[in-house]
């Protein structure tokens, strides 16, 4: 791998995948550097506008992909997909990623509802992964979804708000937590409230869609496109993640695995995570902490999420 000083090139590219328009960003200061295949989570919810907005810069190790999921962002339209076929999507992309770069293997790096997907593109598709990165990992999505709760509780206890104690002890979580609105509205206002959702420095919805009309690269309907999948949800998507147990395969994975996960995260729990973690088969792999982050590590911690992403690469290095 050369490392150079070259001013960063930003690219914008638009494929057909498996018959879907898809969209990706490239950014690059030297396209012999590693490919890493950014996999964001949501459903829906990409991360090229955040890691742009807090200049989280990953191209002096890395030429970084950012790729929208079919019906975000720059990836139109379309209709209800499925878990699989999102894993089947990035494998395509992955083929014309190590063509067009000439590159055996992708380092991938998943985020929350990206770490199901990404999970599924390792255990089926090994050859072509030379690390997993996942940041927020999500495991048994229900039992971390109870563990939320629980915590939220424990919040509203210490604070000895009984009428909030009261609302929450309402909420009886199943499979299908994600159409409850009441508990969906409680775990909003909770996790925003303590700091413990997207941000440790908290990030309400107007500074994220603030965040996400100032995208550079995007055009209006593609930035509008990720609001309007935000609004419209994915229900069929929503409907396996919340029925989702990743700890079935885990131990089948063999690729080297990372895990990154913020301390104050009470969207993918670091119990649950910390349970995938030591079921994964991998000989290698590693576990980091991230003591002042929530559920965006790159963003509440920049300069450790840098510095592992450099370490993770190293000895790959030519």
């Amino acid at each position: 791998m050369k490392k150079q000083n070259a001013s960063k090139k930003v690219t914008k590219e638009y494929l057909s995948i498996n018959q879907k328009r898809q969209g990706i960003l490239i950014e690059t200061r030297n396209t012999s550097n590693p490919v890493l295949l950014i996999i964001h989570g949501g459903p829906g919810f990409p991360l090229y506008p955040f890691m742009s907005a807090h200049q989280v810069d990953l191209t002096h190790h890395y030429t970084v992909v950012y790729w929208d999921q079919p019906g975000t962002g720059m990836s139109g339209v379309h209709t209800e997909e499925t878990i699989q076929a999102l894993v089947d999507d990035a494998y395509q992309l992955i083929q014309h990623l190590r063509t067009k770069f000439n590159q055996s293997k992708v380092y991938l790096m998943c985020h929350s509802f990206g770490t199901i997907v990404g999970t599924h593109l390792a255990h089926q598709h090994p050859q072509y992964i030379a690390t997993y990165i996942g940041i927020g990992q999500l495991g048994h999505v229900l039992k971390n979804e109870h563990r939320i709760l629980n915590q939220i509780k424990m919040f509203v206890r210490q604070e000895g708000d009984h009428g909030g104690l009261q609302l929450l002890e309402k909420v009886h979580l199943d499979y299908d937590f994600h159409k409850n609105k009441y508990y969906q509205l409680l775990r909003e206002w909770y996790t925003a409230r303590y700091k413990v959702g997207f941000s440790s420095r908290g990030y309400g919805l107007f500074k994220m869609i603030q965040v996400i009309l100032k995208t550079p690269h995007y055009s209006w309907l593609e930035r509008l496109n990720i609001l309007r999948s935000g609004l419209m949800g994915a229900p069929r998507l929503s409907k396996e993640m919340t029925r989702t147990n990743l700890l079935d395969i885990a131990q089948e994975i063999w690729v080297p695995m990372i895990i990154m996960q913020g301390v104050h995260d009470l969207q993918t729990t670091l119990e649950e995570s910390r349970i995938f973690f030591e079921k994964i088969g991998s000989r290698y792999k590693r576990y980091y902490y991230f003591q002042d982050a929530a559920h965006a590590p790159f963003i509440d911690e920049t300069e450790k999420f840098l510095f592992i992403m450099k370490e993770i690469v190293a000895p790959h290095a030519t």
